[in-house]
């Protein structure tokens, strides 16, 4: 019961500090209360890392969530509400609004889909996610991203959005704030994360569905190509996206015991070297774990 009050706490905080109280409804595991020593630990290892200049240009996005403890979610996030044009991430949206249809009877779930919802997410297949977009369509794709049960575009503030078919030409629905087609901030893209690994995206049966269809990843760039070394790593859940100087990356990964989500996106030319750096960095503070002592889990408690 303490843990299920504890998220219920989490999920008005992060309700009152980014919308009105009616405008969200449900738990959000995930909200503005950074943890200050995860946090910290954050900012400095990317800075020791030479990521300063990207960080201080506001060239690099960053969010980072500990979901190892169940009763317990740690965050850190750098311009993490910092909206970008972020190229097939985004395909993420359209997958949630696919299983929204497939849980509403509004289209029937056939086995051939699987293999086009593999393509989509894992080899990143802009044929497909045309395919998946139309299916729904893009006014239904921005209303299920401005759910109130989901929250993960604000106006105002902005978040997830995939307002155009992978493909040259034909119609489009753009995000109002920036008129992007395909965007994302790294705070709602991790929010994604997090529902998908507690089960509250559409329903467990398909939470667990859309889990499973979104690894093995098909590029081993970026994080995967940081961190596929490192023994004990596994990506659970992971899409990234790439045009131009435009670069992201996202992922739900466990790493031996701890279990935590990432997610990044950058505007500079060399972004793939970059999201490889923020991987390597968050990797290894989420490892060493000081946030998860005994001694900052009661300070926590305590704030």
């Amino acid at each position: 019961m303490r843990a299920v009050a504890r998220l219920a706490l989490a999920g008005l905080l992060w309700i009152a500090a980014v919308a009105p109280a009616s405008a969200c409804e449900g738990p959000f595991p995930l909200h503005d209360d950074r943890h200050p020593l995860l946090q910290a630990r954050l900012e400095s290892a990317l800075r020791q890392a030479g990521l300063g200049d990207p960080l201080d240009r506001k060239q690099l996005t960053v969010a980072l969530v500990d979901l190892t403890w169940p009763d317990a979610i740690a965050y850190a996030g750098i311009h993490d509400e910092r909206m970008l044009y972020a190229a097939s991430l985004p395909k993420i949206a359209i997958l949630l609004a696919l299983f929204e249809s497939f849980a509403h009877g509004e289209k029937r779930w056939e086995e051939p889909f699987r293999w086009k919802v593999e393509q989509m997410i894992n080899v990143s297949s802009n044929a497909e996610a045309t395919w998946a977009a139309e299916q729904v369509g893009l006014l239904e794709i921005g209303r299920v991203m401005k759910d109130p049960r989901y929250c993960f575009y604000q106006a105002g503030v902005g978040g997830l959005w995939a307002g155009r078919p992978f493909r040259k030409g034909g119609p489009s629905h753009r995000e109002p704030l920036k008129q992007l087609s395909h965007a994302a901030t790294a705070r709602q893209a991790a929010r994604f994360y997090v529902l998908l690994d507690r089960e509250l995206l559409v329903s467990p049966h398909w939470s667990r569905y859309m889990r499973h269809l979104m690894s093995p990843p098909g590029y081993h760039h970026k994080f995967v190509g940081a961190l596929e070394g490192r023994p004990g790593v596994r990506f659970v859940a992971r899409k990234s996206g790439s045009w131009s100087v435009f670069h992201s990356d996202s992922a739900l990964i466990q790493h031996g015991h701890v279990r935590y989500v990432l997610a990044a996106l950058a505007e500079h030319p060399n972004g793939e070297a970059l999201m490889r750096q923020v991987a390597e960095v968050a990797d290894d503070v989420v490892m060493i774990g000081e946030h998860r002592s005994f001694r900052a889990r009661l300070a926590a408690r305590g704030r």
